[in-house]
């Protein structure tokens, strides 16, 4: 005589089985997806330099270095590119201070302004934000080198080669550096940055 109760308990089991199966397929399936997606997200960034004709360097320039196009590629960082387009002011006063200081640069927690333009690296780029906070009363403001939503660690590293008030910038940011949304659409872009400190 066949037992229902395990019959019922036998298909639970195989149920489950198949589930589990089809969860590990899937997830199998997303590794691979994101693999590509990420080998496609290098590329477009390396047929963005070329397109731009940027010149990549290993070795970050003196201030008054920086030529038109040069962009330095930031170690420990896959694919984050920075280039200076406007040093800023080299003599920074603090308040209290009677007499300017040759390179002052940003402290860690100081508080930062930020105007930014945000544009893809696609063949014919769409701009989607010209520097967005510019229309709008107040800057984005973070603090430096503390975690924050309003700023990705794309910003960040920048914020550290800016160094200077009213430094201007320009970098290519891959998707890990940027914002949750770019991370988990594996999008890269381009970001026009404006700094006061």
């Amino acid at each position: 005589m066949i037992d229902e109760g395990k019959i019922r308990y036998m298909r639970k089991i195989q149920i489950i089985l198949m589930g589990v199966l089809l969860l590990a397929a899937y997830g199998c399936r997303n590794n691979n997806i994101y693999s590509e997606q990420l080998k496609r997200e290098r590329e477009l960034i390396e047929n963005y330099i070329s397109r731009s004709g940027i010149v990549v360097v290993d070795t970050l320039p003196a201030d008054d270095a920086w030529g038109d196009n040069v962009y330095y590629r930031v170690p420990d960082y896959d694919n984050f590119y920075f280039h200076v387009v406007e040093l800023g002011d080299t003599t920074f006063v603090h308040p209290g201070d009677s007499i300017c200081r040759e390179n002052a640069e940003v402290e860690t927690k100081e508080d930062v302004l930020l105007r930014f333009r945000r544009y893809t690296l696609t063949e014919n780029p769409d701009t989607l934000f010209y520097w967005s906070t510019m229309d709008s009363p107040d800057p984005i403001k973070f603090k430096y080198m503390e975690q924050s939503e309003s700023a990705c660690t794309g910003w960040q590293v920048a914020v550290k080669y800016m160094k200077y008030n009213d430094a201007q910038c320009k970098i290519i940011c891959p998707s890990k550096m940027g914002f949750s949304e770019e991370n988990s659409s594996v999008t890269p872009y381009g970001y026009d940055l404006k700094i006061k400190i």
